[in-house]
């Protein structure tokens, strides 16, 4: 199955050089891959090689992009023209099958949420994230999923709802992770905890068919890897996603400073050389792709706003993978089928 992919040449730190260079590797690893890269066509070409096979490459020229400092709202009105627009508007016209943008986040949202089409009965969209957790509590991926991590702030039990299910088959579809463990977050792993809301959204969880809901899990559960899903709302997955990040930044750190510290703990270091680098790549979040924007239609891929080249081939990797597993079909039948079933239900929340 061929996939083509719309990719922000212009979103990120270290954009278009990396961008460019991702790409190139995942049109090297994948032959059934196809990309269209959006930007500056001077400053792609500047980091493209001379002899290259361009039957799969294709560069859509425009001057306008959307900055990492750019107030999204204000950047996306005065710049029609955007790269990251023109590359929505491509998946949303049917010209390809996804986006990837290692663009400013807001903007990477509100470009969607303006040019891609909700899934019906879907009120939200939520970004999911991958993180790194341990395996030695439970046997499990040493990955789990988390959402919503930012795209939406304050949530309703309905839509806390959907987004299991988003999650759910997300992992099982695109992790490979069978028959992934669905938690709440809570302040307490009793069903009465956390307000009307969450309690609310913890009855239905219980009683929803193709979920493997297993209750409640406070914020020190999120590394032991207890759920493979964990859902959240925005504001407060967002906070935990980035407190993971900086502890990740840490631990890496720390090799580095007791490395340079003292000769024994060179020594120390030398000897568990092969465990520090494979912690080392447990936390590297290029390891882990992009993130997914979850309720449309077509497939959205956020990938870190620093990406390395490394970070753009695994996220268009599992962008072409979501879609061909046909993950946004499959959350549109799972949540159709549930909002049927609990319509009555629902018009009190």
């Amino acid at each position: 199955m061929s996939v083509k992919i719309a990719v922000d040449a212009m979103g990120g730190d270290h954009a278009p050089k990396e961008i460019v260079a991702g790409v190139l590797i995942a049109l090297d690893n994948h032959q059934e891959l196809n990309i269209i890269l959006v930007g500056n066509e001077n400053k792609i070409e500047e980091f493209l090689p001379g002899k290259i096979d361009r039957s799969r490459l294709e560069i859509i020229h425009t001057d306008q992009m959307v900055t990492m400092d750019d107030s999204p709202k204000q950047a996306l009105a005065a710049k029609p023209q955007a790269s990251l627009l023109i590359a929505a508007r491509l998946v949303n016209d049917g010209l390809a099958n996804a986006l990837v943008s290692a663009g400013n986040t807001g903007a990477v949202i509100l470009s969607a949420a303006q040019s891609l089409s909700i899934i019906p009965g879907i009120e939200r969209s939520a970004m999911a994230s991958i993180y790194p957790v341990a395996k030695f509590y439970r046997e499990s991926k040493g990955f789990a999923l988390m959402l919503d991590v930012g795209a939406t702030i304050k949530c309703t039990p309905k839509q806390l709802v959907h987004f299991a299910f988003m999650g759910s088959y997300y992992a099982r579809q695109v992790l490979d992770i069978a028959d992934p463990h669905v938690a709440l977050l809570n302040i307490g792993e009793e069903e009465t905890k956390g307000g009307e809301t969450l309690t609310k959204t913890y009855k239905y969880l219980k009683a929803a068919e193709g979920i493997n809901f297993i209750g409640n899990i406070e914020g020190k559960d999120i590394p032991k890897g207890y759920a493979d899903v964990v859902i959240t709302e925005g504001f407060v997955g967002n906070v935990v996603l980035k407190m993971l990040e900086g502890v990740s930044e840490v631990i890496k750190d720390m090799g580095v400073y007791a490395f340079k510290k003292k000769w024994s703990w060179k020594i120390g270091l030398a000897l568990l050389r092969t465990g520090v680098q494979k912690l080392k790549e447990k936390t590297d979040y290029s390891e882990y792709g992009g993130a997914p924007v979850l309720g449309f239609e077509k497939l959205v891929i956020k990938a870190h706003g620093r990406s390395n080249a490394k970070a753009i081939s695994n996220a268009i990797r599992i962008a072409e993978l979501s879609v061909k597993n046909n993950i946004c079909k499959l959350i549109a039948e799972s949540i159709d089928d549930f909002n049927n079933k609990h319509r009555i239900d629902f018009i009190e929340i």
